[in-house]
């Protein structure tokens, strides 16, 4: 029986090959069954790793890293339906070592529905002091805890619920909401403890006028 056409217990609900089946599959050197699996998660990943290191070229280049470490561990991971929370800790892992590499942790994109506290100000704020907040947004999630942002990313940006981060990141659904409520927290203070640095480098830049 070929690989497209089973039963459809093996199957989603769309009639393509289920996940489960694609990963055995590839587990035995079936390309084409890897490169389903590639289609399916290329782009979800892409979006991840660069909002990790904060940069889109590197996200790709990472990207790519993480499925050619897929593709040469399949044969080892034991249990099929671990597929996707074993492929965002290889993700993790290499952002992480990109950035041990680099010896600087990147800048990260900022999403819109991480800065809810903030959009009343942000609606009365001229166009320059939109785009200086939004920088500020950004060195400010780059200061947050790497333990705490792939949660922040996957919830706020990705939209995860807790339960299926805590399945993708290997922890309890408990640790997860506390991460996301703690990483907030986190931000919210570098936030303004940058807004106040910034107002007084402006007012000394005003003085030496």
């Amino acid at each position: 029986m070929s690989l497209w056409t089973r039963d459809t217990s093996s199957s989603d609900a769309d009639g393509a090959p289920g996940e489960h089946h694609l990963v055995m599959c590839a587990q035995q050197g079936d390309q084409a069954a890897f490169e389903a699996l590639y289609e399916r998660y290329n782009t979800r990943i892409y979006r991840y790793l660069s909002r990790m290191v904060g940069d889109d070229g590197i996200g790709s280049e990472l990207m790519q890293e993480t499925f050619l470490k897929v593709w040469e561990g399949l044969p080892k991971l034991r249990s099929p339906s671990s597929f996707t929370s074993w492929l965002y800790r290889i993700a993790t892992n290499c952002a992480y070592t990109y950035q041990y590499r680099a010896k600087h942790i990147q800048l990260v994109p900022w999403d819109t529905q991480l800065r809810e506290y903030e959009q009343e100000r942000l609606s009365i704020a001229g166009p320059e002091q939109q785009v200086e907040d939004a920088e500020l947004l950004k060195l400010a999630l780059a200061r947050v805890s790497p333990t705490y942002r792939p949660c922040l990313i996957l919830y706020f940006v990705e939209e995860l619920p807790q339960r299926q981060i805590a399945d993708l990141l290997k922890m309890k659904e408990s640790c997860v909401s506390k991460y996301v409520s703690r990483g907030k927290e986190e931000l919210r203070q570098i936030y303004h403890r940058l807004t106040k640095e910034t107002s007084v480098l402006k007012k000394r830049e005003r003085l030496d006028r």
